[in-house]
């Protein structure tokens, strides 16, 4: 999903990845969960376009457009990270992020059902969780967790 992202640009939404820094804290072992593969690459693609869309326009502040992808083993999960240096969010906004059709952008440009869509492939189908972390100037933090066995 990182690789397909990295190789998106549109700059008419005003992002481009070739921009962006992308910072990778991978373990060394791979963490095994158990999901439907395609659909874990959906949410995560979703991820990183939001958080480039968000860090548009972040180098006219002065600052290095940063998104970080964090992996790791919990005794009964694995755990993805997905965060950025981005202009973060205020409560109000955070606490309706995966609601149906709620966008933060301006029309014609996001149909608010990116989030929404993967609170469903996480929480739903795949028995995981799903939190949204974010402060007004502090960017945004998204955790994932996803159980190491199948969901009963």
């Amino acid at each position: 999903s990182l690789a397909l992202a990295e190789s998106d640009y549109d700059l008419k939404k005003r992002y481009d990845f070739r921009h962006i820094t992308i910072k990778r804290d991978y373990p060394e072992e791979p963490v095994s969960v158990f999901c439907a593969p395609t659909e874990i690459e959906q949410v995560l693609l979703n991820l990183f376009k939001n958080a480039a869309h968000a860090l548009a326009g972040v180098a006219r502040q002065g600052k290095a457009p940063t998104i970080t992808v964090r992996v790791r083993a919990l005794p009964e999960a694995g755990e993805i990270v997905v965060a950025d240096n981005g202009p973060g969010m205020d409560e109000a906004t955070r606490a309706r992020v995966f609601e149906p059709f709620f966008t933060t952008k301006p029309a014609g440009e996001g149909t608010g059902l990116g989030l929404s869509v993967s609170y469903f492939i996480i929480v739903n189908n795949h028995g995981g969780s799903i939190r949204m972390d974010a402060e007004p100037g502090a960017g945004t933090r998204c955790t994932i967790t996803l159980p190491r066995r199948e969901p009963s």
